[in-house]
């Protein structure tokens, strides 16, 4: 929906001032202002959402929708990702989930609205949250902020994740606790507290590799990146929950990063 109103608005404003102004040297000029005309009027009609964002469930479908399809524009016209998804199957369409995967790149939710057609939140820093308009739409998603200078502050928004997991509201984490080693697609970092919520949630967790996005930063927006993402199994709560949470993100991180050091060797 908002890539086909980006370019609704995009060829609306070209055609009106090639009427406006009917000379062919300024077409160049109308395609150019086109792209950030369209943009800003692509946020007005975002930002109109907000009201309906606010006031919704967290998984209400139309907000997700919304979402996903904000995302799929950026994707497109933006960052130019081609994106390639294997394992879909793997995603259970019910049930209390974690989504974990390796984190290389400002881009990964965006790659996780890709292939999570199901409500999907996330667990950002707080730098990302405090960001205008993108922190209140987190917030509005239900998205589980990581404040590092404070532990109170996180274990008081860990309850609140928890209850939205257990909602059925799935979760996105990137357990590396940030962008570690943008040049290594592998997971380089393991945060056993990042599995936190889905033991206390009994949660299925699904682990998720995702290969070529430290190429991003060189190419967006000129040229385009191919990602490949590998759903695996689930790992069911039942089968880890005897487990201490080192050793589950042990087990998750060698299962991540083997599909990426097959993909490197391919």
């Amino acid at each position: 929906m908002i890539s086909l109103l980006y370019l609704i608005f995009w060829a609306g404003f070209v055609y009106l001032m090639t009427t406006w102004v009917p000379n062919p040297y300024f077409i160049a000029l109308w395609v150019i202002l086109g792209i950030v005309v369209a943009f800003m009027l692509i946020v007005i009609f975002l930002v109109l959402q907000f009201p309906i964002l606010k006031y919704t469930a967290y998984d209400n479908q139309y907000k997700y929708f919304l979402s996903r399809s904000t995302s799929k524009w950026l994707v497109r016209f933006f960052l130019r990702l081609k994106i390639q998804v294997e394992g879909e199957e793997n995603i259970p369409k019910t049930g209390v989930l974690t989504v974990y995967a390796n984190h290389k790149s400002y881009a990964d939710p965006f790659i996780v609205f890709e292939f999570m057609k199901r409500p999907t939140t996330f667990t950002p820093k707080m730098g990302v949250y405090k960001l205008p308009l993108v922190g209140l739409w987190l917030k509005y998603l239900g998205a589980f902020p990581i404040d590092r200078s404070s532990d109170r502050n996180t274990a008081r928004a860990m309850v609140d994740a928890i209850k939205v997991v257990k909602s059925g509201m799935a979760m996105a984490i990137f357990p590396e606790g940030g962008i570690k080693d943008r040049d290594d697609e592998k997971m380089v970092a393991m945060r056993a507290g990042a599995y936190r919520v889905a033991m206390k949630a009994e949660a299925d967790l699904l682990p998720v590799s995702i290969s070529g996005t430290s190429l991003v930063k060189y190419r967006a927006p000129f040229r385009s990146t191919k990602i490949r993402v590998k759903i695996h199994p689930v790992v069911t709560y039942e089968s880890v929950k005897h487990m201490k949470t080192s050793d589950i993100a042990d087990m998750m991180f060698h299962i991540i990063n083997q599909e990426i050091k097959q993909e490197k060797k391919a």
